[in-house]
């Protein structure tokens, strides 16, 4: 498993596939409402389901992000993702 989660950390390591998406999902429903780090330094590359999961976490949930110095395709989305936009309700 390329993803480490306990309390209210997230550590991504290699790269993150679509078949890690549920125990994700699980940890987060159970971490609600707890703000979560999420670390990605040394994260490769990560799925867009995982991507999607993060987003709408974020949305509901405070989290803060760690990088690696590379900037990667991932890092864009999740920093360019717009909070403000509300289309579900």
């Amino acid at each position: 498993m390329a993803i480490s989660m306990n309390e209210n950390r997230v550590v991504f390591e290699s790269v993150i596939y679509e078949n890690e998406v549920v125990e994700l999902r699980d940890f987060f429903q159970e971490s609600a409402p707890t703000p979560l780090e999420l670390n990605f330094e040394a994260c490769q590359d990560a799925h867009m389901a995982i991507l999607q999961l993060i987003l709408a976490y974020q949305k509901t949930y405070e989290c803060s992000y760690v990088f690696g110095e590379n900037v990667t395709m991932y890092e864009k989305v999740i920093k360019g993702f717009d909070l403000s936009e509300d289309h579900c309700n």
